[in-house]
């Protein structure tokens, strides 16, 4: 049996259909991974339909989140006029909207999807596609009757589930309209991988110790539990052996929600194993109030050489009162110390565009942020209301958003207004001119705008550019030849970050193709 695995992401970081298609491999089946970057054309191009012509899969899944969704439903509007191949969605947005995804899809999976797709596949070979398959985590579309079956218990046991590959030879992206192989056209992954494709992404657990009232992992809690669900020191450095065999990887990105979970001893373990078998920099990311020094100083001497921290606001009550999340700011300033003066470069997440976030609220999280230690880097990002979420429902309630507003905006694309402005700029400019900007509204003259619009101009180019390199640098122990290998490597990033200060242009892409599309196929984009 074959499968093959679509994903419309603008990059090529598909970890998730990655772990399936690894899952789909191991129990003897066949699997390709096939990437159509912000694919959203009327017709099929004629490239992608010989590729699948010719692979003649049993089943096609789409991967997708909810910015993807128009998307993934014209693709399977287009694959279903060409093709009688069943068609499975799979998650985060299928997760949270089932039902609205089984209108385009056969098959939707509720969940983790490694053993779904597999079983799915068997079922298909032994009993035909037309016959409805009873499995845990599926939904099925039978003749447009939804037929839902039971959550099944999430995988406990991680270290069962095979490695995902960091290039796998079965891993296609299509390309100025041809379909073209990753692993024989290595340049190709330097497009369109994140950070230049010269990182390992790798997840050692699944699970937030949190649940904030905006993060889809409040809603995911009730399909998952509320267990952090962990794998053991000796499988995580298995697959860093292998994926330290590619010699473009230059160092590890950790992307468990929040890494410094693990208990002192499996940190203790991992760190000791870390030196003696992989020794490249690597990067987490950690909630400030479980980040204490003695975890710190063992991931600092074992490589780790940047940490992304969330922290959303400077506003205590925006923190607590709208997105659940019980950390004061003297708690993320304590955390924030200890990473700075450990040398690790720090990129701080915040998020703005909140309708519940008053203009005060705005200036006590831009003054907050002025009163860190520097040297630091911060992403803004606009906030999103997920379908299933707390805070999605209380505003639903409150009737200040539209119930499809997130699938039309990429939550990276922000509003160009004065107060974010200045809050982006804070890690880069003096505080008492920090404080001399931020204002109120009412209280802003025509100079203080100026200032904001010309010093927003001047910071992109200049300041954060050479913060970001001044932090990289030490994070890597000034060893100046390490970095330039990874500024060389990865020029597109740091071009973008001199040219634009985006890391994400082809997101940005994505969004403004999808504002495109809706002007020119306004059907897709009807119920």
């Amino acid at each position: 049996m074959k499968c093959l695995l679509i994903s419309l992401q603008s990059n090529a970081n598909v970890n998730a259909v990655k772990y399936i298609a690894a899952s789909v491999r191991d129990k003897g089946h066949g699997a390709r991974i096939l990437l159509l970057p912000g694919y959203l054309e009327p017709a099929l191009s004629p490239a992608i339909e010989d590729f699948i012509r010719d692979y003649n899969p049993d089943l096609i899944g789409i991967s997708l989140m909810s910015f993807e969704f128009f998307p993934s439903k014209n693709l399977s509007l287009l694959l279903r006029k060409k093709f009688r191949i069943p068609i499975i969605w799979g998650g985060v947005h299928p997760t949270m909207k089932p039902e609205e995804c089984l209108k385009y899809a056969d098959y939707v999976c509720v969940g983790e999807g490694e053993k779904v797709i597999v079983s799915l596949l068997e079922h298909i070979r032994d009993k035909g596609r037309h016959i409805p398959p009873e499995l845990p985590n599926l939904w099925v579309n039978n003749k447009g009757t939804i037929i839902k079956q039971p959550l099944g218990p999430p995988e406990e046991n991680l270290d069962s589930l095979p490695f995902k590959e960091y290039l796998p030879d079965y891993y296609y992206v299509f390309h100025k309209e041809k379909v073209l192989n990753f692993a024989k056209n290595p340049g190709l992954l330097r497009k369109y991988a994140l950070y230049g494709g010269i990182s390992h992404m790798i997840m050692t657990s699944r699970g937030c110790p949190l649940q904030c009232a905006f993060c889809g992992n409040s809603f995911l809690m009730n399909v998952y539990g509320k267990k952090i669900r962990k794998r053991s020191v000796d499988n995580v450095i298995n697959e860093l052996k292998e994926a330290k065999k590619y010699p473009n990887i230059l160092y590890i990105n950790i992307e468990d929600d929040c890494f410094i979970a693990h208990t002192r001893e499996w940190i203790q373990k991992f760190c000791d194993e870390y030196k003696r078998h992989i020794n490249l920099p690597f990067m987490v990311r950690v909630i400030p109030t479980m980040l204490d020094r003695e975890k710190l100083s063992m991931l600092r001497d074992a490589g780790l050489s940047g940490i992304l921290m969330g922290i959303q606001s400077g506003s205590d009550r925006v923190n607590f009162e709208v997105y659940n999340r019980q950390i004061r700011f003297p708690s993320v300033m304590k955390a924030e110390k200890m990473i700075v003066e450990a040398g690790v470069a720090l990129y701080l997440e915040l998020i703005v565009d909140n309708p519940y976030e008053t203009e005060q609220d705005m200036m006590e999280t831009i003054d907050s942020i002025s009163r860190l230690k520097k040297p630091y880097v911060i992403s803004l990002a606009h906030l999103t209301f997920f379908p299933g979420t707390p805070l999605s429902e209380r505003a639903l309630n409150d009737k200040i958003i539209d119930r499809d507003a997130y699938l039309y905006r990429y939550l990276g694309k922000i509003d160009e207004i004065y107060l974010n402005k200045l809050l982006w700029m804070t890690p880069y400019v003096p505080r008492f001119l920090v404080n001399y900007l931020n204002k109120p509204n009412e209280s802003r003259k025509q100079v203080h705008r100026l200032l904001v619009n010309v010093l927003d101009f001047l910071v992109k180019r200049s300041a954060e550019p050479a913060v970001y390199l001044f932090i990289v640098t030490r994070s890597l122990n000034y060893k100046l030849n390490w970095t330039a290998k990874i500024v060389l490597a990865n020029w597109r990033t740091a071009l973008s970050k001199l040219v634009f200060n985006y890391l994400g242009m082809g997101d940005l892409e994505y969004d403004q193709k999808l504002s495109m599309a809706r002007k020119k196929m306004p059907e897709l984009f009807e119920s």
